[in-house]
């Protein structure tokens, strides 16, 4: 077993990682979940409260707080069962041999004026051996993304790929009569606006390396273009062009996008470069041609057209340019989104008079219906592709946003704001 430096910066915050500990017994470790599965058997886990130095009434309270995360990112990934703290006391010199646990993670912290030493290990319980540790330093204010960052640690060492505790979404927010763009954590925490154009903003997208969000925004009274760059809070517009501007969806290489632009009088889709220069165009009617959205290979694209006389998704060949229809069920579906494994793509069709979430194959067949209760719309799936952002009204006639697995199960909301949350993108990992 070796240990390992490794420093790291992120944009954010800044820690270092002091070292790095992996047995031999990590790829072995590797599993397959299928969060859909009706047979998931879930992986239990313990995450006793942190030991804290020094023990005062406040720092207990951060050490436990930075447990409670870790616990609470394990569970939303869906196939981790954390063990109540409350069974043993949440201390880690229990006895363990009490309780059936696959892993368990010993914690420690030390708090010194506002930094933050946290240092927290993960073992297997079958061997007794430590399978992954880290040493994070930072502030206090960086606890939070200690314990996600962590949380990703832990799903890479047992699955072998990232969760999510590492992404971002963003989102439109009602406020004061304003529709803004706002972004947080994946859990909702962190909540932070992005725009100021005093108006309406809509379609955020972030990019695939999550450094931008492009998006509409009516700051001049008509509908342009702009890209906001995360890292230096630079904001520059895309497209002006006459008429619509609007749509954007990232190419999985970063450097074009897909949009829908009424610029010769019929909304069509193009593919424009990052200084918004038109490289191709897509479609010529006849009808309405908007939302695209990228498979993950980027030969491919799906997106709405009432060219057969109601709103319903196509998918096109780059290559060739034929499109092919693929939903046939309901008079009205939209908002295609393009799963990150490239094997279906959710939806907003509309089922008796209400707005639901379904998804179908990229080739058709029979699509499957996701939500039921409320009006429920704008999915946009999760960067590991087991999960699906949507907003829904099942709470109140304002909006707000909910989660669930890939086959429906386990909704559950994440975020409310102010006047109501909608069209919001799950955006990727940023490791």
């Amino acid at each position: 077993m070796k240990d390992k430096n490794i420093y790291k910066k992120t944009l954010s915050w800044i820690f270092c990682l002091v070292f790095l500990i992996s047995g031999p017994s990590l790829a072995e470790a590797r599993l397959y979940i299928d969060i859909t599965s009706p047979y998931l058997q879930k992986i239990p886990i313990a995450v006793p409260y942190l030991e804290v130095t020094p023990s005062t009434f406040e720092n207990d309270l951060l050490g436990r707080k930075i447990s409670k995360v870790l616990s609470d990112d394990l569970i939303f990934h869906g196939f981790f069962s954390v063990l109540d703290p409350a069974s043993y006391g949440g201390r880690l010199g229990t006895d363990w041999s009490k309780f059936r646990l696959d892993y368990l993670v010993k914690g420690s912290m030390e708090k010194r004026g506002n930094s933050l030493t946290v240092e927290l290990r993960l073992f297997d319980m079958s061997t007794g051996a430590m399978i992954q540790g880290r040493r994070y330093n930072g502030k206090v204010k960086d606890s939070r993304m200690i314990a996600h960052r962590f949380c990703d640690l832990i799903v890479m060492a047992i699955t072998g790929k990232h969760g999510v505790s590492l992404s971002k979404i963003t989102f439109v927010a009602k406020k004061d009569g304003l529709k803004e763009i706002y972004t947080s954590d994946f859990d909702g925490f962190n909540i932070r606006r992005e725009t100021f154009d005093k108006g309406i903003t809509i379609s955020p997208r972030y990019s695939p390396n999550g450094r931008y969000i492009v998006y509409t925004s009516y700051r001049t009274g008509k509908p342009f273009l702009y890209v906001k760059d995360t890292k230096t809070g630079k904001i520059y517009k895309l497209t002006a062009y006459s008429g619509l501007n609007i749509a954007p969806a990232w190419h999985p290489d970063n450097q074009r996008l897909a949009v829908t632009l009424s610029k010769d009088g019929n909304p069509d889709i193009y593919i424009i470069d990052l200084k918004g220069r038109i490289k191709t165009r897509l479609t010529r009617g006849p009808g309405i041609n908007v939302s695209p959205t990228w498979s993950p290979d980027g030969k491919r694209l799906a997106f709405v057209s009432d060219r057969s006389g109601s709103p319903q998704i196509y998918v096109m060949d780059i290559r060739t340019k034929s499109a092919k229809r693929i939903t046939y069920s309901g008079t009205y579906n939209t908002d295609p989104q393009w799963s990150p494994h490239g094997d279906r793509i959710a939806y907003t069709g509309k089922n008796e008079g209400q707005f639901q979430v379904f998804s179908i194959s990229p080739e058709g067949g029979s699509p499957i219906q996701l939500t039921c209760s409320g009006n429920n719309e704008n999915p946009s799936w999760s960067p590991d592709g087991r999960q699906i952002l949507f907003s829904s009204t099942r709470m109140g006639p304002e909006k707000a946003l909910f989660v669930m697995y890939a086959n429906g199960r386990g909704q559950r909301m994440l975020l409310r704001y102010s006047n109501g949350v909608g069209i919001a993108n799950w955006g990727p990992n940023r490791l």
